[in-house]
């Protein structure tokens, strides 16, 4: 029996869903024996050697005009990746993964105040119960450690959600100009400008490269499968997977696939690294649900 197109654009998106469920049980792995920024700089070093080709490619059309658009939007995205390896150290992976629904909520928020673009009541109704979601389970990290297995800490919660907001902006500033810039460029634009950062850091923590990279090389085969994997299949693959689902499929059915983030995290993390369902987890989860669901559901 043939597939339809947009059949098969639906099962990508949900392999790329269930991809990004698994990124932040790679990065734990790598944290136990690498820096934030080491991840960093492993992680976009082993995708930019993997784009090389693209990379030449892209450079032949690349003009001042157009790295004046990527440069923000790799900044932006720099500050995505870095805030969340950072803040997934203090934090659980279904927490992690389960704040980034609020992504369309900030997208409306920002839109409304920086665009003036309209906001329904119904908007508005799950902007309030995804506040009321997001800030249980804030306020409730902050009380003890009695929950951190299950909801993490305050610490790693914010810094979470720094890397939401910068990845908010990422998708209101890459819709904006995304008419003057290929996909395949802000690809490549992204990939290189998380290995500038990374190696900025290293330069001001005195971090040396010969030193991480051997490191790397004597490292477990767990870890180094962990952090190879962030690179070619949570960065190169899922881009693409990503990038080619969205051609064939209505915006809702892409958001869509986001939920199955938290949920396979949850599928790993409780089973692997003792993370735990709670009821303030869970009440939580159900709020941040209903309320983005709420957004990406309106008709336009």
């Amino acid at each position: 029996m043939n597939v339809s197109l947009r059949m098969k654009a639906i099962l990508v998106l949900i392999g790329a869903g269930f991809l990004g469920g698994i990124a932040p049980l790679l990065m734990k792995i790598g944290l136990t024996e690498f820096s934030s920024y080491q991840i960093l700089f492993i992680r976009f070093g082993i995708a930019t050697i993997m784009i090389i080709p693209l990379l030449i490619s892209q450079m032949k059309m690349m003009t001042w005009k157009k790295l004046r658009y990527i440069l923000p939007s790799g900044l932006l995205f720099s500050g995505n990746v870095f805030f969340f390896v950072v803040g997934v150290q203090y934090t659980t992976s279904i927490v992690s993964q389960l704040l980034y629904l609020l992504t369309p909520v900030l997208v409306s928020f920002v839109g409304y105040f920086a665009f003036r673009e309209k906001i329904s009541l119904r908007r508005i109704i799950s902007m309030i119960i995804c506040f009321i979601g997001s800030s249980l389970l804030i306020m409730r990290s902050i009380q003890g450690s009695d929950l951190i297995h299950s909801i993490g800490t305050f610490q790693g919660n914010i810094l979470v959600l720094c890397a939401v907001t910068s990845w908010s902006f990422y998708v209101i500033y890459s819709k904006k100009v995304s008419k003057f810039i290929e996909p395949s460029l802000f690809l490549v634009g992204n990939f290189s400008t998380a290995l500038l950062v990374s190696c900025v850091v290293f330069f001001i923590t005195k971090t040396s490269f010969i030193a991480t990279l051997i490191k790397f090389s004597h490292s477990d085969f767990s870890i180094i499968l962990s952090l190879f994997a962030l690179g070619s299949i949570n960065s190169v693959l899922f881009f693409f997977l990503y990038q080619w689902g969205m051609k064939h499929v209505s915006a809702f059915a892409v958001a869509s696939t986001t939920y199955l983030s938290p949920l396979s995290a949850a599928l790993f993390a409780i089973p692997f690294f003792g993370e735990q369902l709670s009821s303030t987890l869970i009440i939580s989860a159900a709020s941040i649900f209903l309320g983005s669901y709420l957004i990406l559901s309106e008709k336009k």
